[in-house]
């Protein structure tokens, strides 16, 4: 039987007030490879990335680090956003690092919210989470219409 595995993992760190950095890993069997990338807060544009590619299958492959520059100054805001990526890092780089730059991208608002969720629960350990997402979410139209943002139950 064949079997294949994939792993995308997605962290987020806060590096400062409004800068929120992200990283990207992709490992599987035939690939691994990395992604940082520093984004603003207001407007969602990407301000820095790297990338670096550990497993890769062809000698062409590493080449597409360099394309990831032209997402800099991209704004994760932008409707149609994730269609700019697959079109300009994608097919002139490498789908794999598309995929990364996508998900990290959707994590934004979700490590904004879980930074403020982490901040009141400092200040007030009996608070309650549901409410607490659900004020951020009010006060924060850009995250409104996701997932993040429809209340269960």
């Amino acid at each position: 039987m064949i079997s294949f595995s994939r792993t995308l993992l997605v962290t987020g760190e806060l590096i400062q007030e409004n800068l929120l950095r992200l990283r990207g890993i992709l490992e599987d069997h035939i690939y691994a490879m990395e992604m940082q990338m520093d984004v603003r807060i207001p407007d969602g544009i990407i301000s820095s990335i790297q990338g670096v590619m550990k497993r890769y299958t062809t000698p062409v492959c590493p080449k597409a680090v360099e394309v990831l520059q032209k997402a800099v100054g991209m704004s994760l805001r932008d409707p149609g956003w994730i269609s700019r990526v697959n079109r300009e890092i994608g097919r002139q780089g490498c789908q794999h690092f598309a995929e990364i730059l996508v998900e990290c991208g959707r994590c934004l608002d979700q490590a904004r919210m879980s930074h403020h969720l982490g901040e009141d629960l400092k200040a007030q350990p009996s608070i309650s989470h549901r409410d607490t997402v659900r004020s951020w979410v009010k006060s924060h139209p850009e995250a409104q219409g996701f997932c993040l943002a429809r209340p269960k139950g």
